[in-house]
């Protein structure tokens, strides 16, 4: 092992501050192949370990599963949140300081100890400990058995490639997190970002294999057939949603495909040429949009959503628009309204990123107020008089601040398929002072639209928010009005 002297300890903890290539190497690219095997094949397993645990104590708490396959082995219930403990802190450890486990690099704790104070508060876990978290999973006991979910997919997928045992076990892990799927917003993100981090592969895509709906319900019809009952769904419907999310949020994090890609490819297309100097011609302004997962590009189901595009085109034409999104999955009128804003979409870029700026949380309506936008989108649920009310609450209050609101007349929510509470909801909303920017007969006969609906039959694909984004951003900049065919506005922005 390489130790680091106390003569040089303060060079390193210099270096550890900025990049992390920057320690032995100026700024070369640390990959894998720099990295001792063994110990990255530690931190996989490890985390594969905890995941196990969690879903042993999913069966014992569901009552579903084999047991057999989700044994215990004689831990307890504490025993198991203690694995799953560990594993939440191992993955909280600082990047930096893992990398420099991983190469190998040992910092002398009675040295560290002297020099800590010196050194900026997050790295205040320094030295990487691997007893601390890592080897209390590994040496937990647990075996997955062959029939794991996790142990099938290893098997399938080095049947398909050649690669390092490490980088399939990375990625059989993430399968193995998403098939849960109450953990793909969290846990699910946290190991694809520290996998791409230490430059692990994270979707299948990056072993050549194909990545079509068909490739994947075709390998999830033999996955299911051998992989062992479970406490979360494992048919071949279900491995087929789960290779799609992984492929999606793969390419989305290697930015293969997100929202800056898609802004270049709309910018490229003909139609859109001639609106780039009404885009530049743009007065500064703030744009609000308080919405549900339509809205919000964490979602799996499409690289961006549709006001994830428009924003990434105007940062890159018009640098004095600025965007902030208010949003939560399945956000409804009412919670809109009442609920409180706790966090911000973790993988946003800077310019549709949420920051509370307030010393105690406010509701998702009130936020969006207080950071005093010129106009407002409001994207959101309406399943009842709550809501109704809510809109009428919210678009008053808008008025009352001098802020323009807006709503579509429809965004193709296949959940919102009563028109006696659309009706309503367009009715509440004019009243309240929204405007409504018509969509719906857009979406209807749209040529591609039998593309627009993903797996989970709810949300829609990258087809639906590549024509969303269009229409959204048309109408900002003047170049259509509220009704389609109407002619562009002159004045409104």
């Amino acid at each position: 092992m390489k130790k680091v002297s106390g003569r040089w300890l303060g060079f390193v903890l210099i270096f550890l501050v900025g990049p992390f290539t920057s320690i032995l190497s100026g700024a070369r690219v640390r990959t894998p192949d720099e990295f001792i095997p063994s110990r990255l094949s530690q931190f996989v397993e490890a985390n594969i370990l905890a995941v196990h645990a969690y879903q042993v104590g999913l069966a014992k708490l569901s009552g579903k599963g084999n047991l057999a396959c989700y044994s215990a082995g004689g831990l307890d219930e504490a025993a198991l949140r203690k694995i799953v403990e560990h594993q939440s802190s191992l993955l909280e450890t600082d990047p930096d300081i893992l990398k420099a486990w991983l190469l190998g690099i040992q910092l002398p704790n009675d040295s560290f100890h002297n020099a800590r104070a010196s050194v900026t508060a997050r790295f205040s876990s320094l030295p990487f400990d691997p007893a601390q978290d890592l080897n209390p999973i590994l040496n937990c006991g647990l075996v997955p058995p062959d029939h794991a979910v996790v142990n099938e997919f290893t098997r399938f997928l080095k049947s398909e490639v050649h690669a390092p045992d490490f980088q399939v076990r990375a990625i059989a892990n993430l399968y193995q997190t998403v098939m849960e799927v109450e953990r793909d917003g969290d846990l699910l993100q946290r190991l694809m970002d520290s996998y791409i981090d230490l430059g692990l592969p994270v979707y299948v895509g990056q072993f050549g294999l194909p990545g079509s709906d068909e490739d994947f319900l075709q390998a999830g019809r033999e996955l299911a057939a051998r992989s062992c009952p479970s406490p979360f769904a494992t048919d071949a419907a279900a491995w087929q949603i789960a290779g799609r999310k992984i492929w999606n949020w793969g390419e989305k994090k290697l930015h293969i495909r997100d929202e800056n890609v898609l802004a270049r490819e709309l910018l490229a297309e003909p139609e859109m040429q001639p609106l780039i100097p009404l885009m530049r011609n743009m007065p500064q302004q703030k744009i609000a949009i308080i919405g549900h997962s339509f809205t919000m590009g964490i979602h799996w189901s499409s690289p961006a959503s549709f006001v994830q595009i428009v924003a990434a085109i105007l940062a890159a034409q018009n640098p004095g628009i600025q965007f902030r999104q208010f949003q939560a999955g399945g956000l409804t009128a009412a919670r809109a309204l009442h609920e409180f804003l706790s966090v911000s979409e973790p993988d946003s870029p800077p310019h549709n990123r949420v920051r509370l700026r307030a010393p105690f949380p406010r509701a998702y309506f009130d936020e969006a107020v207080v950071w005093k936008p010129d106009q407002v989108l409001l994207v959101v649920a309406v399943r009842g008089d709550e809501d109704l009310a809510a809109i009428k609450q919210m678009g008053e209050g808008f008025a009352r601040e001098g802020i323009r609101s807006f709503i579509f007349d429809d965004i193709g929510d296949p959940a919102s398929r009563n028109s006696a509470m659309l009706d309503r909801f367009h009715q509440a909303a004019l009243s309240a002072g929204f405007s409504i920017i018509e969509v719906k007969a857009l979406l209807a006969t749209a040529p591609d639209r039998s593309q627009f609906l993903c797996l989970d039959g709810i949300h829609m694909k990258e087809p639906y928010h590549r024509l969303m984004a269009k229409e959204w951003l048309k109408f900002l900049i003047g170049a259509r009005g509220l009704q389609l065919g109407e002619a562009p506005r002159g004045t409104e922005n």
